[in-house]
Formats: structure tokens, sequence, C-alpha cells
């Protein structure tokens, strides 16, 4: 009796130990590429609504932080389009609870989205988590940068109950870096812009919000062209243009068990 009871903690130990693991501030001005930290999309495509694949080419560090492009491939298309490619950046790790910030100047362009969000799913899954499709956005929809889109789903392999709610600023955000928060907890999830808070949603048994019971989140930043077929949401991309747009990313931070304020 007394070591099943013993070996019966064992998983629920090392869970704790798990959760602790990325429980640590980190801050990174994204000035150079820390691979111990992140780890860039390389070489595939998720398919629909996504227009553009992934190449770890798209994404560069400079003084003025990480540039994700989206480019065209340099020969057209028999039907005179273009094929583009982008960039997706990953963290190594899974994390819980508390602040997440980052600076961004997103792409002013129809059909182009510009997000950072929180992710995990069935190809995303920490060892202890229920590989389940969980997420939380920030998400900028290129063809009007004077608003932002905030989402969230949980455990929904479906993507059948998302929450898009837009709000809309009196900026326009391509025109210059602001700094963008969730703030993530046990009994909500809640936005900042520039400090200030601007949508809180409370967990509810009838519609709960994502939680480190279900998994713990991957924290992603990403540039996508859409599919014209959803072309209401974000505008129409136009792939017949050989264009680079560039959104720039700097001085992101997480603090575990934290609300944002400044």
């Amino acid at each position: 009796m007394r070591n099943r009871n013993l070996l019966s903690l064992v998983p629920l130990c090392f869970m704790a130990f798990a959760q602790a693991e990325s429980e640590v501030p980190i801050t990174d001005s994204l000035q150079h590429f820390d691979e111990t930290q992140w780890w860039l999309a390389d070489g595939w495509e998720n398919g629909y609504p996504f227009l553009s694949r992934w190449e770890a080419d798209a994404v560069k560090f400079g003084k003025q932080g990480m540039r994700i492009s989206l480019a065209p491939d340099p020969k057209r298309n028999s039907d005179g389009s273009y094929n583009f490619y982008s960039g997706e950046v990953r963290s190594h790790d899974f994390y819980s609870y508390g602040c997440f910030e980052i600076d961004i100047k997103p792409i002013r362009a129809p059909g182009v989205v510009t997000s950072f969000f929180l992710f995990s799913g069935p190809y995303d899954k920490p060892h202890d988590g229920n590989g389940m499709h969980n997420e939380i956005d920030i998400e900028f929809l290129g063809s009007n940068t004077n608003m932002v889109q905030m989402n969230f789903w949980t455990d929904d392999d479906d993507y059948s109950n998302s929450h898009e709610t837009l709000i809309f600023l009196d900026f326009d955000a391509s025109k210059d870096f602001h700094r963008y928060g969730i703030y993530w907890s046990e009994d909500s999830i809640e936005w900042f812009i520039d400090g200030k808070s601007v949508l809180k949603v409370l967990d509810s048994p009838f519609d709960p919000i994502p939680s480190i019971s279900s998994s713990r989140l991957r924290m992603m930043f990403n540039v996508w062209a859409t599919d014209p077929k959803i072309a209401n949401w974000a505008g129409k991309f136009n792939h017949t243009k050989k264009k680079t747009y560039t959104a720039v990313y700097k001085n992101f931070s997480y603090t575990p068990l934290q609300r944002c304020s400044h």
C-alpha cells in the first residue's frame, strides 16, 4: 500500500517540477538570435488559411530588433502570381501564468497578419499537456492597423469557439513601436497596450479560458499572408505584386505569476 501511494505521487511531483522550470523571468532585446530560447520554423507550410510558407531566412536580428519579412520568390508562377515565404519564431519551452510583453511595429498591407501569441496543440505539446489546441492571441490585420484583434481558444481542436475582440487604437500601429502584453492567470486573461489594460476576460465554467491543467503554452511570433477565401477578415492579399513586407519586434519579456503593469 505504501509503495503504491509513493509511486502515485511521482507524476504530480514531476509535473510541479516541469511547471517550475519555465517560471523564470526572461528578457530579450531580440537584437541577437538566442538559439537556447528560440527556434525558427523552416521549410514547411501550414496550408489553408496560410498562403505563405515558413523559411528561417525570413527572420533577421539586428540593432532595431527582430525583423520578420513576408517576401516573394524570385520568379512568377505561370499565372502571373508569386509564391511567398515568411518567418515564424517559437520558444523551445512552454510557459505557465504570468505577463508576456513585446514591442511590435506590424505590417500595414491587406491580407497580411502580424502576430504574437501563446500556443499549444497536437504538434506543440509539453510532456504534461493534453495535446489539445489552446491559444491566446494578439493579431494585427494588415488591412487596418488602427486596430488590433485579441482572441483565445480553449481545448478546441476544431477552432470552433473563438473569442475575437477588436480593440480600436488612437494611433496607426504600423507607424511606430508600441508595447503589447498578455497577462494569463488562473482566473483571467488580460491584454495590455502601452501598460494600459484594454480587455479582460474572466474564467467561467461555461466558457473556460486556457489553463495549465490542460497545457502550458509556447511563445510564438509570426507574419503570414492570408488565403483569399478569408479576405473578409484581414483583407485580400495581392500575390501578383513583387514586394517584401516587414514587421519588427523588440524588447520581449516574460514575468511569471505577475500582472503586466508600468
